[in-house]
């Protein structure tokens, strides 16, 4: 099973944002424990540097985003990806980059706090909450 990581949740870790953290925590420790493969997109990893940056050393995001890149896979996004979203009838153009990057991905589960925003997914969308519930290991 491999899970996409939309950027709030990407932002949600690296930042440790309460009362959110602990669960992204938990998705992390048993994808490095091997339960399961994560990817992002490259955009997400942009995403969490800029939002984060504002508040927080650089080097110390930097520092968290190398971490987290050893346990998650990094989606491109490309023309194809662009394409697609433009065309889509997704509310939010980033929100439909991220959507067909996890698709072109070969991902089985988007996980988000964002539910809505991705309303006619055609594979699954979850909140950490709801996945570690659906894997009975919360």
């Amino acid at each position: 099973m491999k899970l996409f990581i939309d950027s709030n949740i990407l932002i949600d870790l690296i930042d440790k944002r309460e009362p959110f953290y602990n669960d992204i925590a938990l998705i992390s420790t048993l994808a490095e424990n091997q339960e399961f493969k994560m990817a992002a997109s490259s955009i997400s990893f942009v995403n969490t540097f800029y939002v984060i940056s504002r508040k927080l050393d650089p080097k110390l995001i930097n520092e968290a985003l190398k971490k987290f890149r050893l346990i998650c896979a990094v989606s491109s996004v490309d023309e194809i990806n662009i394409d697609k979203s433009l065309i889509s009838d997704f509310n939010d153009f980033e929100d439909a980059v991220q959507y067909y990057s996890a698709l072109h991905h070969k991902c089985d589960i988007i996980i988000t706090r964002n539910k809505k925003d991705f309303k006619n997914a055609e594979i699954p969308v979850l909140t950490p909450e709801e996945f570690l519930v659906s894997i009975h290991k919360k």
